[in-house]
């Protein structure tokens, strides 16, 4: 499981992401979630297979994962690294991630099937 952070992205920056990991044979799922902060999102992406840490990095860069956590991972050697904090605590009120898109298919072949949680972030940006 590989977990991108997209800090900054619209909604529109968003979908064209998408479409554009959806080229890759790796991948099984993509679950997109609006991050606590609702600056950008957090990308869950579940692959087929073990894939190396190496060519994970490189996969996390080519999908635009925060460049100042992906180097902090690549120095830290433990279990520590790949972490994408769900909740926020912010004067007393908690924020949690809201799950909006999930991207899936069964096989490296199969049509991938896509179903939209939430819609109100691209609305709430249209406004802005």
């Amino acid at each position: 499981m590989i977990r991108l952070d997209w800090d900054n992205c619209s909604y529109h920056q968003m979908i064209k992401r998408i479409e554009i990991m959806k080229r890759s044979i790796h991948i099984q799922s993509i679950e997109i979630r609006a991050s606590p902060s609702l600056d950008g999102y957090h990308c869950i992406v579940s692959t087929f297979g073990h894939i190396p840490i190496n060519y994970e990095y490189t996969l996390r860069s080519e999908w635009w994962d925060d460049p100042i956590r992906l180097k902090n991972d690549m120095l830290i050697y433990s279990k520590a690294r790949n972490v994408l904090f769900q909740k926020k605590i912010y004067k007393n009120m908690v924020f949690s991630e809201i799950l909006m898109i999930l991207v899936s298919r069964k096989n490296r072949y199969s049509v991938w099937n896509e179903k939209i949680f939430d819609k109100t972030q691209n609305v709430l940006e249209r406004w802005l």
